[in-house]
């Protein structure tokens, strides 16, 4: 960018003329204080007079290129100045503007800061800044500053031609035997560092064995029993924790969302499935009682609870190795006999589970009507 250069500062004698002429009309209408020269008061009023400078932060840009404008006025603190409401851009665009004011020995200088980019493919034009200033006795005074004119220069001259495109790189003959070792080279390097990254790499350990869901539940259910939650009175804690427990072993061992469903949805799917639900329904029942309705069963009955629900998953456990041994026993055992598979066991590895005495046929069951 080249330096900076100042514009010449406008000429005041318009201004003084103007002063001297309001002087004189203020004079005429009795304004001015018995016995004042009106010239004097102008010259006390406005000591020093108003200076509007310019400056241009480039002597020539390119379309489209930023530069910066200053405008610099001067004025004594006497006067009152009016903040311009708008910036003439001439031919450029306006980006950015800022404005300041500094006091000092009895005058004012204001700094306006304007960073333009022209759109013109001759000259940047910006007409000259307008400021008016207020005087104590209420005239108003003008005054502008000189016009910016900025050349613009081309990127290229106006007679150049494009240069032609050089000519295409041709590889030089008799190495193609260096680019064959070359990419050996390569390839062994890619080789080597694949089998070195491959031993890095530790191994895979096991995936550990799912855990049986009876086996999950009742560890759930001594964890519950170890919280006292009866003892400190936390009754429908203690119930929304064995039932979540009751409902998650419900999910693993029959396949069901029962965390996300309602009582009547997990008996109707439990049903389903020809599961007995005479224990079941009890406890979900008592529990949405105590959740929901406020119920406070006795202390007694509270702490039977998780006996009651260890006693549903012993029942309704599933052991595949106790399945396979009752069904190579013989067909005319009756099902439901062996107790360690318990009455609620599948009849097969995988399938879902069957009661020894289903509560009704599958067409007979009706889904219920909504939770």
């Amino acid at each position: 960018m080249s330096p900076i250069r100042r514009i010449p500062n406008f000429s005041t004698t318009a201004i003084i003329l103007t002063g001297i002429a309001a002087a004189i009309l203020s004079g005429a209408a009795g304004a001015v204080v018995p016995g004042a020269d009106a010239g004097e008061a102008f010259a006390r009023a406005f000591r020093g007079g108003i200076d509007v400078s310019t400056r241009s932060g480039s002597d020539s840009v390119t379309v489209g290129e930023r530069f910066r404008v200053v405008h610099e006025i001067s004025y004594p603190d006497s006067l009152s100045l009016i903040p311009p409401d708008r910036f003439e851009a001439g031919t450029c665009r306006l980006v950015s503007s800022t404005w300041k004011e500094e006091k000092k020995n009895e005058r004012v200088t204001a700094t306006a800061r304007f960073d333009v980019v022209t759109t013109d493919l001759e000259k940047a034009f910006l007409p000259g800044m307008t400021v008016r200033f207020l005087t104590p006795a209420g005239d108003t005074l003008v005054a502008r500053g000189e016009d910016v004119e900025v050349a613009v220069r081309r990127m290229t001259g106006e007679k150049s031609e494009p240069k032609p495109l050089k000519p295409q790189w041709e590889a030089p003959r008799g190495y193609g035997f260096l680019l064959v070792i070359a990419g050996a080279l390569a390839l062994a390097a890619l080789a080597f560092w694949l089998i070195r990254r491959r031993r890095r790499r530790p191994a895979a350990k096991p995936a550990e064995p799912e855990l049986p869901a009876d086996f999950t539940a009742l560890r759930r259910l001594d964890e519950i029993e170890r919280m006292n939650l009866v003892e400190k009175g936390e009754i429908k804690t203690h119930y929304t924790l064995v039932v979540d427990a009751l409902r998650a072993y419900s999910e693993k061992r029959y396949g069901m969302i029962a965390l996300d469903q309602t009582t009547d949805e997990i008996l109707w799917d439990l049903r389903r499935q020809r599961v007995e639900t005479g224990d079941i329904e009890p406890v979900l029942r008592e529990a949405d009682l105590v959740k929901f309705a406020k119920y406070r069963p006795e202390v007694a009955v509270a702490k039977r609870l998780i006996d009651t629900v260890r006693g549903i998953v012993a029942r309704t456990a599933y052991h595949p190795l106790a399945a396979a041994s009752c069904e190579a026993a013989g067909s005319g055992e009756a099902p439901g006999s062996d107790e360690a598979s318990g009455p609620g066991a599948a009849t097969g590895s995988g399938g879902p589970a069957r009661a020894a005495q289903p509560t009704g046929s599958a067409g007979s069951i009706d889904p219920p009507a909504g939770g």
